[in-house]
Formats: structure tokens, C-alpha cells, sequence
């Protein structure tokens, strides 16, 4: 990094540091920042992109390979390994310096390609900042490069957007941002524009007037004002702590260590014995001598040891990188296996943020249904006897819960996956994109064309205060229209009259209230998020 790109990075979060943008005003927050309601200029923007950097992430100082060769091998595994490869030689034991050499080759391969990945790792959050994004300058809104974002820009942001930096909000309608990438929160966060009092007190998640960079709008729209670019973003600082690397010896290097001191100070020892023995009691020449001293050391050496343990941990690494797990140097994979408790704040931390549905409760009987996440490739679903459902009965089930497919806001992403599997990843809320996997399990093999053959002309958006969502559709081949709301079973019991009867959608029974009370306090009491279904004819 330069003098001028250091200066620059210092000034970025110098920006975000003491200040405790979310307990300020609006006002007081834009004449901070000397912006106006029209926004910058284009030239004040430029002379702020060279006081503050561009809206990028600093990289970390580039390791040469040889820099990382040496931090794969300076460590005791290989130091033993390396004297027992170079005494065998001595001995001309070829066949045993072969194989040591082969271990210590493997070791620093698949040391330095996990390492690689950990820089990837760094690389793919400095990639995150948004490319694009709209901002109101000189009166007039234009789409820039997000890089070209500096302190004082004014933001627009909508649904499927990603934030480009750290905004305070201004104005925002129905404002919903994920930012489970941040917080662990794995629900979307509506966003305020009114002051949050606390200063420092004020944890990051609940700083509901402020939008991070990187995370994903998922309702509404609003505008805010930059309040930090680059390094200086929460995002940023993350992606500064990737970079770092702290050298903390692990419990398995620092017993090895002292096991190598001990072991080195006996070979010395006893190799000078068995010279001084050869040579002066014995009478042997000098190169026989040291021959046998040699051949004594090589004997106590338990160059074995070392082998063992570096083959165990690389196969152990292999594992975990086929999981996705990342570790920058080899006896780190001990000190993971040796974690018992992690401690985590909520969901969203540790897990991927995925929902599954996983039970179907109807007035005739209780269905299990097998997959995780949003792939549905498994598309067994059990009834109350615990055997898979007749595809006659699947029919049934799609007709009565097509409804979550039709009432829903989200989408499901495919793209190829390693193996040529295949990846689902949710477009909108994990909750309703789960709905849509159910409704391809249930039968419906291409979601956007079933929406397409039921077209959507009227919706009422789910709100907090109302707890449902709302949608009337028109029936294919003229047959009408229909109204779907789903959402929280209080809420949807108290408007409905009838229930399907017989797990049949035409069939129709009085409504026992009762039953789906203790359905509902059942399930959640399994720790499953409950939504309950409606729909009726529209008059």
C-alpha cells in the first residue's frame, strides 16, 4: 500500500469511527456530511473521491509464492521430517527419503491451495460492494459505479438491490433490508428514518436507521445518505480481519516442539556415546565410527511420528474443504477438532439461512416432508402411517397448497453446482422461498409458469402489524378469480368460516378453531415457524 492509499484508508474510517451516525438527525447528519437535499455536485464528488478513496476495499499486502512456501514449512512437523529425509540419505536409504519427501510434498501442496482458498475467501467479500447504484446528484438521478460512491451521496435503494455502502437512512416506505451476513439476523430488518438514541450502547443489529454495505434490500424502497465507504464500512472492516493473519502456535505444534527439543538433545547425547564407544573402546576407524553414531540417531529419531501426524492432518483438512470449511495452515485442523462448545447468538451465525418445510397439517392428517434446503430433489412425503403418499394424494395436496406458490413474493435461482448438481438459492424472504420448493415437490414443476397461467391482480403486502399477506388471482381458462392470504394462524382462523374437509380442496366443514389452536401450539412447540393458508372464491 502507498503513503497517499494509507492516508486515504485512515481518512475512510476516520469517517465511521467516532461518530455515532444513528443518534443523529437528518439535519444534523447532512450538514455534517455537506450534503444537501438535491445532493453533490458532480465536481464535489470528484474532489471527495480524492480525499476519501475510491468506495473500495484496501487489499492486503500480496504474498509471494516463496513466502508462503516458507510459511508451510517453517513449522517442527516438517523440521523433523526434513532431518530424517536428509540422515536417510546419508545412509543411502533411498526408499525411506523417498517416501519422507513424498509426505513433505503433499503436506506444503495442499498447504498452499488452502491458503489460496482463504484469499479467496478475502476476495470474494471485497467483491460484495454493490458494482452499481443510484444516486441523486445535482438534482437529477443517475446510476454510477458503486466505487464512485463517497461520504455525502444521497442513495436511492429498492427491493433486490444491494447497498453499496454504509448509508444513514432519510426517507424509506415499507423498508426491509437482510442482513443476516452481518447480524446473523435471519429475518429482513424494516428500516426507520427517526433518531436511535444509545451512541455506543446501540448494537449494530438494532441501528434500524442505518443500511450496510453488502447486504440485500428486500422490500420497499428509501434513500440515505453515505456515511462510510470502503475500509471504513462494516463490510470493510471484516474484510480487513480476513486478511489479517495472527501466528498463534497451536497445542499440537508447541507439544511437538518441546517433544522435538527433548528428542534432539537425547539423539546428540547418545550419538556422542555410541562415537566416543566405537572410537576408543572399540577401536574402530573414524568413519566407521560416525557411521554407527548415525545409524543409532536415525534409530531414535521417530521420523514415523511426524509422517502420521502430517498425513492424518492433511486428510483431515481434504475433509473439511469438501465441506466448504477454510483453514490457512495445517495444525489448525487439530485445534478445530478439539472445540466442544460454541457459543452462537442467533440463528443466521452458524447456520445458512435456509428454511425448509417440513410439515403439512390438514384437518384429515399430519404430513411429513423429507429434503433441506431449497433443492427438491427429495421429494418423498410421508402421511400419518409413516409411508409415502400416493401421487393421487400428491394431487390432492398441490390443489390445497398451491395457494403458498401463488400468494408468495419470492423466487428460487438455479445454477450449476460442482458434480453436476444443481444449486437453489432464494431470490426474496427463506420463508416463502422454501413455499415455492414445496410446490415444485407437490407436483408443480415450473413455478414461474404456473404464476404465469394464474396472474396476479390484486395484493396486499405482508405487514408486521397484520401478520398476512393477501393476493387474488385469475383462474386459468376463464374460471374465475380466487383470494389467497396466508400468515399467522391467529390471524387467519379469526376470517375464516369453513375447512377443507377430507383433504379434499372442494370439500368443505365447519371450521374447528380448536383443533388448529393445538396443530399450531403442537408444531411450534417443535420449534417450527407455523403459517396457516386460506383462500375462497372472489365475489
Amino acid at each position: 500500500m502507498t503513503s497517499t492509499d494509507a492516508q486515504k484508508a485512515d481518512v475512510q474510517i476516520q469517517v465511521d469511527g467516532p461518530v455515532h451516525w444513528h443518534s443523529k438527525g437528518v439535519d444534523q447528519v447532512l450538514r455534517e456530511l455537506e450534503t444537501y437535499v438535491v445532493g453533490l455536485s458532480d465536481a464535489e464528488a470528484a474532489a471527495r473521491i480524492e480525499k476519501f478513496g475510491r468506495n473500495e476495499m484496501t487489499p492486503p499486502p500480496k504474498k509471494t509464492f516463496w513466502m508462503k512456501l516458507w510459511n508451510q514449512i517453517n513449522n517442527v512437523l516438517i523440521y523433523i521430517l526434513l532431518v530424517a529425509a536428509i540422515v536417510s540419505g546419508i545412509l543411502q536409504e533411498w526408499a525411506e527419503t523417498g517416501l519422507i519427501v513424498a509426505v513433505i510434498s503433499l503436506n506444503v501442496t495442499i498447504g498452499l491451495l488452502q491458503e489460496g482458498k482463504a484469499e479467496k475467501a478475502a476476495d470474494a467479500i471485497k467483491s460484495m460492494l454493490s458494482p452499481k447504484a443510484i444516486v441523486i446528484r445535482d438534482g437529477h438521478q443517475m446510476e454510477v459505479a458503486g466505487a464512485d460512491l463517497v461520504p455525502g451521496d444521497l442513495v436511492v435503494i429498492k427491493a433486490g438491490d444491494s447497498v453499496a455502502a454504509d448509508l444513514r437512512i432519510i426517507e424509506c416506505s415499507n423498508l426491509k433490508i437482510l442482513e443476516a451476513l452481518l447480524t446473523g439476523e435471519s429475518n429482513p430488518v424494516s428500516k426507520v428514518a427517526e433518531v436511535i438514541e444509545g451512541g455506543d450502547a446501540v448494537g449494530l443489529g438494532d441501528r434500524k436507521n442505518l443500511a450496510f454495505s453488502a447486504t440485500q434490500v428486500q422490500a420497499g424502497q428509501g434513500k440515505g445518505v453515505v456515511v462510510s465507504t470502503g475500509n471504513g464500512t462494516e463490510i470493510g472492516k471484516i474484510g480487513l480481519m480476513v486478511g489479517q493473519q495472527d501466528a498463534v502456535k497451536t497445542n499440537l505444534l508447541i507439544q511437538l516442539e518441546v517433544f522435538g527439543r527433548y528428542v534432539s538433545v537425547l539423539v546428540v547425547i547418545i550419538a556422542a556415546i555410541t562415537f566416543c564407544l566405537a572410537f576408543l573402546k572399540a577401536g574402530e576407524p573414524v568413519g566407521d565410527a560416525f557411521k554407527s553414531a548415525v545409524a543409532i540417531a536415525v534409530a531414535i529419531i521417530p521420523e514415523g511420528l511426524p509422517a502420521v501426524v502430517t498425513i492424518s492432518l492433511a486428510l483431515a483438512m481434504q475433509l473439511l474443504a469438501g465441506q466448504n470449511a477454510i483453514i490457512k495452515q495445517l495444525p489448525a485442523v487439530e485445534t478445530l477438532g478439539s472445540v466442544t462448545v460454541i457459543c452462537s447468538d442467533k440463528t443466521g451465525t452458524l447456520t445458512k439461512n435456509e428454511m425448509t418445510v417440513q410439515k403439512l397439517q390438514t384437518s384429515a392428517a399430519l404430513y411429513h416432508v423429507h429434503g433441506v434446503g431449497y433443492s427438491p430433489a427429495t421429494k418423498d412425503i410421508d402421511g400419518d402411517d409413516g409411508t409415502n403418499i400416493t401421487e393421487e394424494k400428491r394431487a390432492r395436496l398441490r390443489a390445497m397448497f398451491e395457494g403458498l406458490v401463488l400468494c408468495n413474493d419470492a423466487g428460487l435461482q438455479v445454477a450449476a453446482g460442482p458434480g453436476g448438481t444443481e444449486v437453489y438459492t432464494a431470490l426474496g424472504y427463506p420463508t416463502e422461498a422454501s413455499m415455492l420448493t414445496l410446490g415444485v415437490k407437490l407436483g408443480i414443476s415450473d413455478v414461474r409458469r404456473f404464476k404465469d397461467a394464474h396472474p396476479r391482480v390484486a395484493s396486499v403486502p405482508f405487514a408486521s402489524e397484520n401478520k398476512f399477506m393477501c393476493t387474488v388471482h385469475d383462474a386459468p381458462h376463464g374460471g374465475g378469480r380466487v383470494v389467497f392470504v396466508k400468515g399467522a394462524p391467529d390471524r387467519i382462523l379469526h376470517v375464516c368460516r369453513d375447512q377443507v374437509a377430507r383433504d379434499e380442496v372442494d370439500a368443505a366443514e365447519p371450521l374447528d378453531a380448536g383443533f388448529w389452536e393445538r396443530a399450531a401450539a403442537s408444531l411450534s412447540g417443535e420449534g417450527l415457524r407455523c403459517l396457516a393458508l386460506g383462500f375462497a372464491p372472489w365475489p
